[in-house]
């Protein structure tokens, strides 16, 4: 079996996002193409497209004339976002469920086992998207247009902030597509709307604690390599015998 060799666009986009996972490049961090090519030994046009491979996932964030960053996250911002969005869900999945059809819940089914593909994959991207597909199913079946405008609205501002949980903390994604079998379930034997407003809820704020403990490794990570760019100076002082 012939084994199969990442192409240089791939090795670029994997180191990058490495990088960025993992606190190397912080919020904010400007990547520089020429000396990232340099470092991997290949010319400027594979960083160049893993840079914008990045930037479609949210990961980075180029602006005119300043070139290529890693996107600034707002935790605070974002946490309070997804709390919003998980109690106004919830209690629109609560509305919605009874009036769901067979062909919605073949939908939801089928919804949850492509998302389930592309985590196989690795496609969060489109794991991403049919998240937001599957929950669509269900709110389009609540009566109460003005509660959904509102979630629509608070989602959009996610949107606008360019994060993706499920590409931040992939292991999520798993964890996510049974608590959907869950609620499909619950939704489907009827459990009653309290007992389906409790689950839905808790579906979006567990997503949220996820989201918190990534954050607070991401940066404790952040802060450990400024330790380690430090140390060197502080050890090499001039006029110190230490």
């Amino acid at each position: 079996m012939t084994k199969h060799t990442p192409s240089k666009q791939q090795v670029a986009y994997q180191t990058l996002k490495q990088r960025i996972l993992d606190g190397t490049y912080g919020p904010g961090y400007r990547i520089v193409i020429d000396r990232i090519a340099r470092e991997l030994g290949v010319s400027a046009i594979p960083i160049r497209e893993a840079i914008r491979r990045l930037e479609a996932e949210g990961f980075v964030e180029v602006e005119r004339f300043s070139g290529a960053k890693v996107t600034r996250i707002d935790a605070k911002m974002y946490e309070d976002i997804l709390s919003a969005l998980a109690v106004l869900e919830g209690y629109a999945t609560a509305q919605a469920y009874r009036h769901l059809t067979d062909e919605d819940f073949d939908a939801l089914r089928q919804t949850n086992e492509a998302m389930r593909q592309a985590r196989t994959d690795f496609d969060l991207t489109l794991y991403s998207r049919l998240n937001q597909q599957f929950h669509e199913i269900i709110l389009r079946r609540c009566s109460n247009r003005f509660l959904v405008d509102e979630i629509h609205g608070v989602r959009e501002r996610m949107d606008a902030m360019r994060v993706s949980v499920f590409n931040l903390i992939p292991h999520r994604a798993s964890d996510s597509i049974a608590e959907h079998d869950k609620l499909i379930q619950l939704m489907a034997v009827d459990v009653g709307e309290d007992a389906v407003e409790r689950f839905a809820r808790q579906h979006r704020l567990a997503t949220l604690e996820a989201f918190r403990r990534w954050n607070e490794q991401h940066m404790r990570l952040v802060e450990e390599r400024k330790e380690g760019y430090r140390a060197p100076r502080e050890i090499h002082r001039p006029g110190t015998d230490s």
